[in-house]
């Protein structure tokens, strides 16, 4: 039973490693999620300004536009490697006001997001505000 017991924990330790070194491949290659945003749930309606474009914040309230909203930030995976360019302006702002009062914003331009008070460089630089524009300021 000591032996089964032991070649158990062999076996969990190294999958356990196998997986962080996947995960850590994972995030260098694709870059790093932004943690903490608020759940699809949670969110009442979505502002989303745009100055370049137009000076009227566009907001957004149904759960179809919110979604995309939401799913929109899943573009905004950040490396671990590299400097963001903290004397950059952002182009466009993302504010998500939740059902409890609460407001939380993202900002980026081209190649930096900024969240939770941090500047963080975009690993795939455009692809946000390619996409923002053309889902939300489509003319």
């Amino acid at each position: 039973m000591k032996k089964f017991a032991k070649g158990l924990v062999r076996f969990l330790i190294t999958m356990v490693i196998v997986t962080v070194f996947i995960i850590g491949i994972q995030i260098v290659r694709q870059g790093m999620w932004l943690w903490g945003l608020p759940d699809l749930d949670e969110i009442q309606s979505v502002s989303i300004a745009y100055p370049a474009v137009t000076n009227q914040v566009k907001e957004v309230s149904s759960k179809e536009d919110v979604e995309l909203a939401l799913k929109l930030t899943s573009f905004l995976n950040y490396s671990i490697l590299e400097t963001a360019d903290t004397l950059s302006e952002p182009l466009i702002s993302i504010t998500y006001h939740c059902k409890d009062g609460s407001a939380q914003t993202i900002s980026a331009n081209e190649e930096t997001v900024w969240w939770n008070g941090k500047a963080y460089a975009i690993k795939q630089q455009q692809m946000f505000i390619n996409l923002a524009e053309g889902v939300f300021f489509d003319q």
